[in-house]
């Protein structure tokens, strides 16, 4: 129960056709409503988080190549290929 005194309340409308796929899904996972969404919605914040640490990566290995447009990366790709060798 303790657990329970630090949950927040969300309250939200959805349109017709979103609520029936939410109960078919929480029925198919055998789940209940509010335990299906809280799940969707703790993949979706795990997912962002991934994909904004995804990006960063993205931007820093940007500068640290000193890649500024496509250009720079086929070049690399290029230059890696030929050292590969066929």
């Amino acid at each position: 129960m303790a657990n329970r005194t630090k949950r927040k309340i969300l309250n939200i409308s959805l349109p017709p056709e979103l609520y029936k796929e939410v109960e078919k899904l929480s029925k198919e996972q055998a789940k209940a409503k509010g335990e299906f969404v809280r799940e969707v919605i703790r993949q979706y914040v795990a997912a962002d988080r991934r994909w904004k640490q995804i990006r960063l990566w993205g931007e820093e290995s940007a500068q640290r190549l000193e890649i500024k447009d496509q250009g720079d990366v086929e070049s690399i790709i290029e230059q890696y290929r030929r050292e590969q060798g066929p």
